[in-house]
């Protein structure tokens, strides 16, 4: 995953805890693909100062996801959900109901987490 999708997801899990002003710079690199020029033109700042900002609430943002994981937790779900997908294409009972029974499990496990 690139930077910019990565910050993107970050922002829409974590982004209330940056300042206004942090969210906003990263949702113009992230959402609009501008560049930090771009960026320091419409918000009235260097491009040294845009980088810092972006720089500083991507770690920010990183530490959030180290410390909470929710992110990481959210890939986990889908892979589940996808695995079940999976199974209920197939034309067997006994293959959806065991991959019900491995979802229950591995659900189970993020849940005690």
């Amino acid at each position: 995953m690139n930077d910019k999708a990565e910050l993107a997801l970050l922002l829409d899990y974590y982004g209330a805890f940056l300042t206004e002003r942090q969210r906003e710079l990263a949702r113009m690199s992230s959402d609009e693909d501008m560049s930090l020029a771009e960026i320091a033109e419409q918000a009235g700042v260097s491009r040294q100062a845009v980088r810092d900002s972006l720089a500083k609430a991507s770690r920010q943002l990183h530490g959030f996801e180290e410390k909470l994981g929710l992110l990481e937790r959210d890939k986990k779900l889908m892979a589940i959900s996808q695995e079940l997908m999976s199974a209920a294409e197939s034309t067997g009972i006994d293959d959806i109901k065991a991959a019900a029974a491995e979802a229950a499990e591995k659900l189970s496990a993020l849940v005690r987490q």
